[in-house]
């Protein structure tokens, strides 16, 4: 089985980022085959509008979003990271969001194959666990609608500085323990 991460935070080691890696060890420790993606250092444009997705099955674009397609057809499992900033996912990981259109049939029916499995992490300063709710509403019903399976969501709230999110243990323990039991 292979777990991808794909971190949306421009901060590598950022508390977005050890929440990815606590369950991509998890899940490697389970036997799974894993790697991780920063997105902030992947060349992908955004989305133009030009709808040649619909016609063909792939984006006109030619960028490493490539990379990700195949990550996105060829995984078993993910785990998606990103902060809040501003109310929302980070910039660059709406950017690779939006891109997924090019894996969406014209009757909106996904081209991945359905049944993977996805871990949701997330960190913002804001001390309200559920002051960004819909956020992450929002976007499992995009992973439902690609036919995933959302095993989980993990936040930490209130930390600012990169790594803080080690001083919460049970989060860090929580997040470890979906990385083992993604496929169950």
């Amino acid at each position: 089985m292979k777990v991808v991460g794909f971190v949306g935070s421009p901060r590598m080691n950022g508390n977005t980022d050890v929440l990815v890696q606590q369950v991509l060890d998890g899940a490697a420790e389970a036997g799974a085959d894993v790697e991780k993606f920063y997105i902030n250092e992947m060349d992908i444009k955004g989305c133009q509008g030009c709808t040649y997705c619909r016609a063909v099955d792939g984006c006109k674009l030619k960028d490493d979003m490539e990379t990700a397609y195949d990550a996105l057809r060829n995984a078993d499992g993910f785990v998606f990271g990103s902060p809040i900033y501003f109310f929302q996912f980070t910039g660059q990981m709406r950017q690779f969001i939006d891109r997924w259109y090019a894996l969406v049939n014209p009757d909106f029916t996904p081209r991945i194959e359905t049944g993977k499995k996805a871990i949701i992490v997330s960190a913002h300063g804001n001390p309200e666990p559920g002051a960004f709710k819909g956020v992450f509403e929002e976007f499992t019903q995009v992973l439902q609608m690609f036919g995933m399976d959302v095993k989980g969501t993990f936040v930490d709230v209130g930390h600012h500085a990169p790594g803080e999110v080690k001083e919460n243990s049970e989060l860090m323990e929580q997040a470890k323990i979906a990385g083992t039991q993604i496929f169950e």
